[in-house]
């Protein structure tokens, strides 16, 4: 064995040319794989952060009527599920919002968590100073206590252990700190790295269903042995007891429980399990490249090969040498591989920082390593047997004859067929990147039902008792776009209080005065929002009918609504809007009149459909937290400075979030689309180089092969035209039959690509016809350039060579 292993590794220094080529492309395929496993490993195999995640659900409100199967949860079914169940160990919920914290440097708006007490033992987390909340502390208008995440302590706080009982000033108030968390410790809800958490502080005496809506998100430990399927139909049936007690409120609600790892990662599972299937293509490229340079290189060897056998050597050692070769290229490879996975897994975790969650835990470890070894011997063996099959089967006495030249027709046949399968795997992935493009194009070119350009967006939340009023909220954000609207560049200046595709947003049921009234259960839902009167025209948001809100709806006129087309369409089809009065069931009852109609708008989504919007006058439905938008004549970055100093003017200690152009909004909108396009298309683009590299080569090898042969028919008069059409129709059948193949491989296999598509069908004949069209035009210059050189060989060279 050491004998052969130093053999082959010589024969591999020999040809320095031969054994960088497969290295680079065997260190690309091995390279892209080791990769794309660290996240996937990282996302989806590697057990959540928390104890026996497994018996953890995620536990939601569903409702057939108005096609939601995650709702946010009423404190009061909460309440009543924790109290009626037996297949939960423990049971929490949350809520998520941003607070204003200050002191210890510049005011901050940080995310934070109010929670139930049990949250802690339900997900198996402990604080790594202090301690966490107690269900003492966890009561209505109970001690005010915070437990702060590691990363916020070290942020703000430098870190000191000191922090731990001491009180820091959130919202304008007061909470002592009992605890920090873990690094990177995960928590459930709509911020799963919440900066602090508070308890909730919930009442089982009050009366839930007549003063909130559903806004909780909630979490159970599964008992053990107790199957979710099993725990699915108690809490069915527990929900189906509370629509009977609780009709109005309840009616056509039910229970959905969804594990904790789905609920996680399971919106990001077939898209990395795409991308899997795409960079395992590639490698298959990488190995068929290389199984063609081993076949060249056996047929250039014949006569060595011929001499071994000669010599006693039989099939199994030859073919045994060539496997040897070939680990040890695969190795140095995959060596080269984990380089080039080290820097390509940093790009992926910066790439799909936002879109895709856990991507803080990925990088490469042990495993991805044992991995990369399982591949590189994988790919040995994969294009090694290939070439040793075909050494060992040679022919001793012609192979030994002086003068034997050229390649067996079975060794054209096999590089033929390589570089077929090559063109045909290009072909799909080509397919599946030109739907992608195409797809994400449309996105691009959907009418959002507003104008993002030159918009900067700024989020501002009043907290304390020094905003408990509501008229001063309202008073205060009156006065802040007072001063935004006036700054310099500003064309104009508005607010609401849920940002379109910020992914927040708020929906009610209600009632329209002069309608029939529904069944309880089926009430018209919408979702709300709370406007300035500029913000219809900073956006751009067209008005089809009526007024938009005007400053002369305040708290002392009648409530006024603006209500989107989408609104008029589902609920008041052929009927006149204007003037009808909603009913909307907000804590009090709150009441307003139609005064107008405007376009919908795409809030959840670019991809989303517009659902039914009610607008409120900002002064008839006070909020304490609401997002500015400012339409800049030119550069809206340019008036950051300025809006940031008019919140300080107004209050020195309100922090200013989410200070950002509309287009970033844009953008994290689409990075989960964007992350799926830029690695399709750059494995794609990797394929398509490998498979012309194999396919220039094929063709270059099959022409120096054939020298003495073109030489003769030049010298018997030949044309150029006729010699090279003959090499090019040889290259070009090749890749012809592998486009066929191709053509049928990705009709099949980019119907797995629908669901990431936008208004295109994964079969789009436009773009399979151009991609086609372009790996056609790419195979016949790969092959032209070979080609025009046989047409410049010497007949007297070629004929002395021989």
């Amino acid at each position: 064995m050491q004998h052969s292993l130093r053999f082959a590794l010589r024969r591999l220094l020999r040809a320095p040319g031969f054994t960088a080529a497969a290295v680079l492309c065997l260190a690309l395929g091995i390279g892209a794989n080791t990769a794309l496993f660290t996240v996937v490993n990282a996302v989806l195999l590697r057990p959540l952060p928390f104890a026996e995640p497994d018996r953890l659900v995620g536990v939601w409100e569903a409702s057939r009527i108005r096609d939601s199967e995650r709702n946010t949860i009423s404190p009061a079914n909460y309440l009543d599920w924790q109290a009626q169940n037996t297949v939960f160990e423990q049971m929490a919920a949350v809520q998520d919002f941003t607070a204003s914290l200050t002191g210890a440097g510049e005011p901050e708006e940080v995310p934070v968590q109010a929670a139930t007490a049990g949250l802690f033992p339900v997900l198996g987390l402990e604080p790594a100073r202090g301690r966490a909340f107690t269900a003492a502390e966890d009561i209505p208008n109970g001690p005010r206590v915070a437990v702060l995440s590691h990363e916020l302590w070290l942020r703000r706080y430098g870190g000191e252990p000191s922090i731990v009982g001491r009180s820091i000033r959130l919202n304008g108030e007061s909470f002592t700190v009992t605890g920090i968390m873990p690094p990177a410790a995960l928590s459930i809800g709509h911020r799963d790295r919440p900066s602090l958490w508070i308890p909730l502080g919930l009442d089982p005496s009050e009366n839930y269903r007549e003063t909130t809506g559903r806004y909780l998100r909630a979490v159970a430990r599964l008992r053990p042995g107790v199957t979710v399927e099993r725990a699915q139909t108690q809490l069915a049936t527990v929900a189906s007891r509370l629509a009977e007690m609780h009709p109005e409120f309840n009616s056509y609600w039910s229970v959905n429980l969804v594990p904790m790892t789905e609920q996680v990662v399971g919106q990001v599972r077939r898209p990395l399990a795409l991308l899997s299937g795409v960079v395992l293509v590639v490698l298959l490229i990488a190995c068929a490249n290389v199984a063609n340079l081993q076949l060249a290189q056996a047929t250039a060897r014949k006569r060595e090969i011929a001499v071994h056998a000669a010599l006693g050597a039989n099939a199994a050692s030859i073919g045994r040498q060539f496997l040897i070769e070939s680990m040890l290229m695969s190795l140095a490879g995959g060596a080269l591989g984990v380089v080039l996975a080290w820097w390509g897994t940093e790009a992926l975790a910066t790439l799909a920082a936002t879109s895709v969650p856990r991507m803080e835990a990925v990088k490469l470890d042990p495993g991805a390593l044992a991995f990369t070894l399982g591949v590189s011997l994988a790919s040995a063996l994969a294009f090694g047997l290939v070439s040793a099959i075909h050494a060992a089967r040679g022919n001793l006495y012609s192979d030994l004859k002086e003068g034997a030249r050229g390649t067996s027709a079975r060794g054209q046949r096999t590089r033929a067929v390589l570089v077929g399968a090559q063109v045909a795997l290009s072909l799909v992935l080509l397919a599946g990147a030109g739907l992608l493009l195409k797809s994400f194009a449309r996105l691009h070119a959907v009418d959002l039902g507003f104008n993002p350009d030159r918009v900067l967006t700024a989020r501002v939340t009043l907290g304390g008792e020094q905003y408990a009023d509501e008229a001063r909220q309202v008073r205060f954000f009156q006065d802040l776009l007072l001063g935004v609207g006036s700054l310099p560049g500003v064309q104009s200046a508005g607010a609401i209080n849920w940002l379109p595709l910020s992914g927040l947003r708020s929906a009610t049921g209600m009632t329209i005065e002069g309608e029939p009234a529904p069944p309880l259960g089926q009430e018209p839902g919408a979702d709300v929002r709370a406007v300035d009167p500029e913000f219809f025209r900073t956006m751009q948001i067209p008005v089809l009918r009526g007024r938009p809100t005007a400053a002369t709806d305040t708290r002392s006129t009648p409530r006024a609504v603006v209500v989107s087309r989408s609104f008029v369409e589902r609920y008041l089809t052929g009927r006149d809007p204007i003037g009808r009065r909603i009913h909307m069931p907000w804590g009090d009852t709150l009441v307003g009149t139609v005064v107008g109609v405007v376009g919908d708008v795409k809030h959840t989504g670019v991809d989303s459909v517009a659902e039914p919007t009610i607008y409120w006058a900002l002064p008839q439905f006070p909020q304490s937290s609401m997002t500015l938008v400012v339409r800049a004549g030119d550069d809206p970055e340019s008036l950051v400075t300025g809006v940031i100093r008019q919140v300080r003017t107004l209050d020195p200690n309100l922090p200013v979030a989410e200070v950002k152009t509309f287009d970033e909004w844009l953008g994290g909108a689409l990075t989960r689309r964007r992350f799926s396009l830029l690695l399709l298309t750059g494995f794609a683009g990797l394929a398509l180089a490998l498979t012309v590299i194999g396919l220039y080569g094929t063709t270059a090898y099959g022409v120096a092969q054939r020298t003495r042969e073109l030489g003769i028919r030049l010298a018997l008069g030949a044309s150029v035209g006729v010699v090279l059409w003959g090499v090019l129709r040889s290259a070009l059948t090749v890749v012809l039959a592998g486009i066929v193949a191709g053509i049928a491989g990705a009709v099949i296999l980019t119907r797995l690509l629908s669901t990431q598509l936008f208004e295109v069908s994964a079969t789009d004949p436009l773009v399979f016809a151009v991609m086609t069209v372009s790996l056609l035009l790419v195979g016949a210059v790969a092959s032209y350039l070979p080609a025009r050189g046989a047409t410049r060989v010497d007949p007297m060279v070629a004929l002395r060579s021989e």
